[in-house]
């Protein structure tokens, strides 16, 4: 299961009125012309993230509902630096997927969570997390220990890419069986079944966007799907990816 990160942090928003003439503010308060060219600058001429039709597992984002697309920009947004690497990523892709696919098979998990892994570790195969969690999945050490894996000063199984993909895979195949929902999986591949088994009982019809959920795995699976959607169509977003350029 993957360990938790810090909390996002969504960025503070510059605001700018009109400039009012001098004689109508204290003199303390006018700010000169250039200095304000200069904050606002970052702003002009900034794209906007194409709202595409976007999918996980067959199960569609729910783009009509205002707090979420709130919550895919404000995600999208934040990864915009990252795309500098993306084809770094997409070697590590070539080489990663071909291995994992085969056994996302045998277990019948969706294509689409060949992405998770890139949310986890961005397929770096030593990743380490603060908690604990390790490899391309990031496993804990107790969960890999009980889906059969070898944790110990000697060997490390979660750093093994067939038998952490098909450690994953059991647990994601024993979370669907509990969840009936592959965008619940995800979470509860973030924060463990328990919340969301607790959220269902009291709402069968709860889904994925529309529960109470801690603030990491709110946006879990949003991260999980800017890069399934960097990945497999990068050009449809290559304006919005693309940095701003720089002017005197």
């Amino acid at each position: 299961m993957a360990a938790l990160r810090p909390s996002l942090t969504i960025a503070a928003k510059l605001t700018a009125g009109p400039i009012l003439p001098p004689n109508l503010v204290p003199a303390s308060q006018i700010v000169p012309a250039d200095a304000t060219a200069s904050r606002l600058k970052p702003l002009l001429g900034k794209p906007e993230l194409p709202l595409l039709d976007v999918d996980f597992c067959g199960e569609c984002m729910p783009f009509h509902q205002t707090e979420v697309v709130s919550r895919w920009k404000h995600v999208f947004t934040l990864f915009r630096p990252q795309a500098r690497s993306l084809d770094a990523l997409r070697e590590r892709a070539d080489a990663f997927f071909p291995i994992i696919e085969p056994i996302m098979a045998k277990y019948d998990i969706p294509d689409d969570f060949r992405y998770v892994p890139m949310a986890e570790s961005d397929l770096q195969p030593r990743a380490v997390s603060h908690a604990g969690a390790a490899g391309y999945w990031q496993l804990m050490p107790g969960t890999a220990r009980a889906l059969g894996l070898k944790v110990g000063k000697g060997v490390d199984e979660r750093f093994n890419a067939k038998k952490a993909t098909e450690a994953a895979c059991k647990y994601l195949r024993d979370l669907y069986t509990q969840l009936g929902s592959w965008s619940l999986v995800a979470a509860a591949y973030n924060a463990g079944p328990g919340h969301l088994k607790n959220q269902l009982r009291r709402n069968s019809q709860a889904d994925y966007y529309s529960m109470t959920l801690p603030r990491e795995t709110r946006y879990y699976l949003f991260r999980v799907l800017v890069y399934k959607e960097v990945m497999s169509r990068p050009n449809d977003y290559l304006s919005f990816l693309t940095p701003l350029p720089q002017t005197a």
